[in-house]
C-alpha cells in the first residue's frame, strides 16, 4: 500500500472542523493561501465561489497537529466537510495528493450508508 501524506481523516458533515475547534476552545492558526492552488489544479472538484479549503495547525500546549479542511458545496446552502490530519505542515504536493483522495474516500463512506437507516421510520410502512 502506498504511503499517504496524512495520518487520518474524517467526514464531519456540514459543520466545519474549525467550528468544532472553536467550541472546544482548542487554539489554532490558519495558514492563508496554502490551499488556493487546488482551485486551479483540481477545478473539477473545487469551486472557488462555493467551496472552502483551510489549512491550519492546532497550537494548544502539547499539540502538534496540522489539518486540511475541505468544504465542498452539496446543496444550495450547505457544504459538507472532510478534514485530514497531518503530523507536519502539508506541502502543496501533500495537499494535491490529499485532494486526489477525497472522491474515493467519500464514495467509500457513502457505500457504508444504508439508505433505510436515513428514512423516517414511518416512511417505511
Amino acid at each position: 500500500m502506498a504511503s499517504k501524506p496524512y495520518i487520518d481523516f474524517k467526514l464531519i458533515g456540514v459543520r466545519p472542523f474549525t467550528a468544532a475547534l472553536d467550541d472546544s476552545k482548542v487554539p489554532y492558526v490558519l495558514f492563508e493561501g496554502d490551499g488556493d492552488a487546488l482551485f486551479d489544479t483540481h477545478g473539477e472538484l473545487f469551486n472557488r465561489e462555493t467551496d472552502t479549503i483551510r489549512v491550519g495547525r492546532c497550537t494548544g500546549a502539547g499539540t502538534d497537529a496540522y489539518f486540511a479542511e475541505f468544504g465542498i458545496r452539496i446543496t444550495k446552502s450547505f457544504n459538507s466537510h472532510i478534514v485530514f490530519i497531518f503530523d507536519h505542515h502539508p506541502t502543496g504536493g501533500d495537499l494535491a495528493e490529499t485532494a486526489d483522495a477525497i472522491e474515493p474516500l467519500i464514495g467509500e463512506g457513502l457505500a457504508a450508508v444504508n439508505p433505510g437507516d436515513l428514512a423516517p421510520k414511518d416512511a417505511l410502512h
